[in-house]
C-alpha cells in the first residue's frame, strides 16, 4: 500500500498546479475542482485568492519543498505577498458600503471602487506572475 503525499502537479497545471494536485490527490478530475474554484472566487474572490495563494506557497512541488520553507528567499516570496496584500486591499476598497454610512458622497465611492478594482488588478498580475515561476 503507498501512501499519497499532497503535492503540487507538475504535468496538470494552469496556475501553480494546486488543482492538478489536489485531483491525483484526491482521484477527482482537477477540471471539476477548477470549476468550483471559480465559483468560489466569483462568490468570495478575496478569500479564494489568499486560499489559492496559500496553497500555491504551501503545498511543494513534486519531490521538492514547500515555496515557504525555513530555507525561503525572500526575493521570491516578496512579490507574491504584495500581490495577496494588493488584492485585499483592493477589494476592500471595492466594497463600499462602509463608506456611504459615513456620509460619503456616491461619487467619491465609485472613485474608491475604481481605485479598488486597479488596485486589485495589480496584486492579481504579480500573483499570477509569481505562481507561474513557482
Amino acid at each position: 500500500m503507498s501512501s499519497k503525499v499532497l503535492e503540487r502537479s507538475e504535468r496538470n497545471r494552469v496556475l501553480a498546479g494546486v488543482f492538478g494536485g489536489l485531483g491525483e490527490y484526491l482521484n477527482v478530475d482537477a477540471n471539476l475542482l477548477r470549476i468550483v474554484g471559480v465559483v468560489l472566487l466569483i462568490v468570495a474572490p478575496a478569500i479564494m485568492a489568499v486560499l489559492y495563494v496559500f496553497a500555491a506557497l504551501l503545498i511543494p512541488r513534486r519531490g521538492g519543498a514547500p515555496y515557504l520553507s525555513p530555507s525561503a528567499d525572500m526575493s521570491k516570496i516578496g512579490p507574491a505577498l504584495v500581490g495577496v496584500v494588493l488584492l485585499i486591499i483592493g477589494f476592500g476598497l471595492m466594497g463600499g458600503s462602509p463608506l456611504l454610512v459615513f456620509g460619503i458622497p456616491p461619487f467619491t465611492v465609485a472613485l474608491t471602487g475604481l481605485a479598488g478594482l486597479l488596485i486589485a488588478v495589480i496584486g492579481a498580475v504579480l500573483l499570477i506572475d509569481q505562481l507561474r515561476k513557482i
